[in-house]
């Protein structure tokens, strides 16, 4: 929107002064009211407050001028309605492009003034129609890659849980909030599988996969739905749970690690894990609060593996 509409503002302000100057007092007004609610659109876009406005006013002013244009200034301008018709499927919302490119559609063909034959008429709503029609399966198509390409960048491959880029940008925004809300506690747990590499090197790496897999569903299935888990690398695991303060961490995450520890089968034995827990201290940002509850797992790991340690409380052995 931002590119259509600053490129389109400077090139309608020129059809403005050249039709000023040639006596087109009609054609100059409307071509300064479709630069200004363009720049007004550009402004209302640049606002947090009006943003999710700002799309449909580029829509609705595009579509009216293209029709102002062509009824009241020249018939030129069933030539760039063709290029409204395109780009409104390219920037609006799928429903509001199908609306908007339909009046432009039939409100043009209906004026038959427009046309020196009912050839050219039936041309024109032909190419038009087919313009709506390739936009919209084109603009489909780049959204549906738009998506997977945002999914690859954020999700690991292999276990489908979100990436370490992922995992960053959800405890930044957990700590904005926390900023916010003093009341607002989260706690964040790192799990590290137990003796994972005996399994790469005794049965090697494609078994190692599917445990990573079999586990980072296990995690999954008994996470809420607020909550986030994302792989590290490795056998390593990172659980955001969001708004979960210190006196529900010393009560659930025991009894998650007792349920979930030894619940996935291995190659030979029962999948282990140890884990380390933090809750988020005011003013502490997430590289610092993620580092507190790493250090936990570091001392579950040394105190004998297969158990859950939560920074600044007792350690909780597995059961």
């Amino acid at each position: 929107m931002n590119y259509i509409g600053g490129v389109s503002a400077p090139i309608i302000s020129g059809f403005a002064l050249y039709r000023y100057n040639a006596g087109d007092s009609t054609g100059a007004t409307i071509n300064v009211l479709i630069v200004s609610l363009l720049a007004l659109t550009l402004i209302m876009g640049r606002s947090h407050r009006f943003a999710p406005y700002a799309l449909n006013l580029f829509g609705l002013t595009i579509s009216a001028s293209a029709l102002l244009s062509a009824l009241l200034v020249s018939s030129n301008g069933l030539l760039w309605a063709f290029l409204v018709i395109w780009v409104n499927c390219l920037v609006l919302p799928r429903t509001l492009a199908v609306g908007l490119n339909g009046l432009v559609i039939v409100v043009l063909t209906a004026h038959t003034r427009l046309f020196d034959s009912p050839l050219e008429q039936v041309s024109w709503v032909t190419v038009a129609l087919l313009m709506a029609g390739f936009g919209l399966v084109v603009t489909d198509q780049l959204r549906q890659q738009r998506r997977m390409l945002a999914e690859q960048a954020t999700q690991d491959p292999l276990t489908g849980v979100g990436n370490r880029r992922l995992m960053q940008q959800h405890l930044e925004a957990t700590v904005a909030e926390r900023r916010r809300s003093a009341d607002f506690e989260s706690t964040v747990m790192v799990i590290d599988l137990d003796l994972f590499k005996q399994i790469n090197d005794n049965y090697g790496h494609e078994a190692g996969d599917q445990v990573l897999e079999r586990f980072a569903a296990s995690v999954r299935a008994a996470l809420r739905l607020e909550d986030g888990l994302y792989r590290m690398g490795g056998e390593e695991f990172v659980v955001l749970l969001r708004g979960m303060s210190a006196a529900t961490a010393a009560t659930t995450l025991p009894e998650l690690h007792r349920r979930l520890s030894g619940a996935v089968p291995g190659p030979e034995d029962p999948i282990r894990f140890s884990a380390g827990a933090a809750i988020l201290k005011s003013g502490e940002d997430w590289s610092r609060w993620l580092a507190r509850a790493d250090n936990a797992l570091y001392e579950a790991k040394q105190c004998g593996r297969d158990r859950l340690v939560i920074a600044d409380l007792e350690s909780t052995p597995a059961i």
